[in-house]
């Protein structure tokens, strides 16, 4: 079918072309207006060649187009008037002509889909029609096809093909004009006029998941400006785009993993007993028993560029498997061959024998200025509800330590990756308010710990911290010293003068661990007091 959009710029080369209708139909068919009188046909095209037929079309309720070839004045009847150009039959042969050609390329279209082919291809094939460079992206913003001939020199359009993704350059530019909001949630066409990220008008075709954006198709007016016609011819070739965003990026799997579904359903604790969890874990191909561990990553400013992040820590730590659960990236890691690896991965466990996951995943939170979450290590897949929700706590304990712990002077050493074993007690502190805060602070080591910290402000020593070295190192001598750039003889000096002045012994083990306990709650409880 053609619109009327179409109709009226197919028929420029062949006269003056009048339009008197605001509307924008579809036609079908096309047919000369001959006597006897035509069945009304609402999709159907008559052309007339003077004006006593348009009044017969007309008062059948058929939609009519005046062709005057000498004549210099449309018919208001009309929905377009061809003037002072080719006689009817020519205009006839146009239409026609013009009918085949969109027919043949939607053919086309179709054909690709239906047998496999590629948004590449379906691009290929459309760029004659499209006229302008246009560029199809994915969540990701990583570039899926683009028509290769037609050049464009917008420096955006030129960065993207040349990388294959958006850098993180231009997200910056399309994050500061705010350009992810109105893909994720306007219906349409979204066009640009504004020209503070390309050079030139951009018409915008986004498809939606529930979560954000999925296939993205932009068109940069290089070539041809956006009026009725091409916009008309862009959404036909959108409407073909559709079919792939549907297919890859469904709202339930937004990320086209074909296992997403039942690590979703894993995670969220609503995969089904021990035999349903064996059975969908043998069909996605993932071991039911093996060294697992995962980790959990979410965006505090809840960006819509979380699937180009679950993109890129995708690619870094296959094979694992990643997913997008609740706006947060979440890995599921089961390829560890060292039962060593109790807090982080050892360096030489990785199959493709890269870096450790962990150092890998510490390399690209420190980039994005992100903190992970890690949960404590499971053997059996049906723990993974569990191992979810340790990862996403150790995450927001990890988030509230480096936001509000950057500047205080407290011993505590958070990397980017919070393991869920190093948090365990912040997640007991932040879960008895008041009160039970104050009991478990509360403690004899406690106490003592408060003094020496008075005695340190009042003196201006740093036993509090020594204290801490002392306890974490084992009471090894040489290793504090070289921790602590000091001689060894002053190691013992020092800790027989910390006994001494506040009763203490650190030969007693119960009293060793009660102390370190101590400095824990301590750093946990200083969190909700910031807060």
């Amino acid at each position: 079918m053609l619109t009327l959009n179409i109709i009226e710029h197919e028929l420029c080369s062949v006269g003056r072309v009048v339009r008197t209708c605001s509307a924008n139909p579809s036609f079908s068919a096309f047919r000369l207006f001959i006597e006897p009188t035509p069945l009304p046909g609402p999709d159907t095209l008559y052309l007339c060649g003077t004006r006593d037929d348009v009044g017969k079309a007309v008062s059948q309720n058929c939609q009519a187009l005046y062709v005057g070839a000498k004549d210099g004045s449309p018919d208001e009847r009309a929905v377009l008037s061809v003037l002072e150009g080719e006689s009817i039959l020519v205009v006839f042969n146009a239409l026609l002509d013009a009918m085949y050609r969109f027919a043949d390329w939607e053919r086309s279209m179709d054909d690709v889909r239906f047998r496999g082919g590629g948004l590449q291809e379906l691009l290929d094939i459309s760029s004659t029609f499209l006229q302008n460079n246009v560029v199809i992206v994915d969540p990701a913003l990583k570039l899926l096809a683009y028509t290769k001939d037609v050049p464009c020199d917008d420096p955006i359009t030129v960065e993207l093909i040349t990388h294959g993704y958006h850098t993180e350059e231009n997200i910056k530019k399309f994050k500061l004009h705010k350009r992810f909001k109105p893909w994720a949630e306007e219906d349409g066409f979204i066009i640009n006029d504004t020209f503070e990220v390309c050079k030139y008008v951009t018409v915008v075709k986004s498809f939606k998941t529930k979560s954000s954006f999925s296939v993205i198709v932009i068109m940069m007016c290089n070539v041809a400006e956006p009026d009725g016609y091409l916009l008309d011819v862009y959404d036909l070739f959108t409407k073909r785009v559709e079919f792939y965003a549907v297919r890859d990026y469904p709202d339930d799997k937004p990320s086209g993993n074909a296992a997403d579904t039942f690590l979703k359903d894993l995670f969220l604790g609503t995969a089904g007993g021990d035999d349903a969890v064996l059975e969908r874990a043998r069909i996605a191909g993932i071991p039911h028993e093996a060294r697992f561990c995962l980790f959990y990553i979410r965006e505090k400013d809840g960006s819509a560029l979380k699937s180009r992040l679950l993109s890129d820590v995708s690619r870094l730590v296959a094979p694992a498997k990643t997913v997008l659960v609740d706006e947060a990236v979440v890995v599921l890691c089961f390829n560890c061959r060292s039962d060593r690896c109790a807090l982080h991965c050892a360096s030489d466990t990785c199959p493709l024998r890269h870096a450790s996951l962990s150092a890998r995943l510490d390399d690209m939170m420190a980039r994005y200025g992100l903190v992970c979450g890690r949960s404590s290590k499971f053997t059996n897949l049906t723990d993974a509800s569990k191992a979810f929700d340790q990862a996403r706590i150790a995450c927001e304990i990890g988030w509230g330590k480096r936001q509000k712990l950057g500047n205080l002077n407290i011993p505590h050493n958070w990397g980017r990756i919070v393991s869920f074993d190093s948090c365990v007690v912040d997640y007991m502190v932040l879960s008895t308010n008041g009160k039970g805060s104050e009991l478990i602070g509360g403690t004899y080591a406690g106490h003592v710990l408060d003094a020496i910290r008075k005695q340190d402000e009042a003196s201006r020593t740093d036993n509090y911290a020594f204290l801490y070295e002392y306890l974490l190192c084992e009471r090894r001598a040489l290793v504090v010293a070289e921790r602590l750039h000091m001689h060894r003889n002053n190691v013992k000096y020092r800790i027989d003068r910390i006994e001494e002045q506040f009763g203490i012994d650190t030969n007693d083990p119960e009293l060793r661990f009660n102390f370190l306990l101590a400095y824990r709650v301590r750093e946990a409880l200083i969190v909700p007091s910031a807060q």
